[in-house]
């Protein structure tokens, strides 16, 4: 699933068994792409990404629900 957060930046979220090692559980894939102007990005990389476990993607996805609800309750 790709997230567009604006024109510049995308996250996206991948699982692929091809990240798969013997061993380590991380084969979830969190990737940040940002595109634009050097003096207006706000990260270095064009393209920044990590494997998470998937009890670490389940933790970013409760964390991330959780913000939702906070902010649809409290009002503007």
């Amino acid at each position: 699933m790709i997230v567009t957060i604006d024109e510049q930046i995308a996250i996206e979220v991948t699982f692929s068994s091809m990240n798969r090692e013997d061993g380590i559980d991380d084969d979830i894939r969190f990737c940040i792409r940002e595109h634009g102007p050097q003096n207006m990005r706000v990260f270095s990389a064009d393209e920044t990404s990590l494997l998470l476990t998937p009890t670490q993607a389940e933790q970013l996805a409760s964390a991330l629900t959780q913000a939702v609800k906070a902010s649809r309750q409290t009002p503007r």
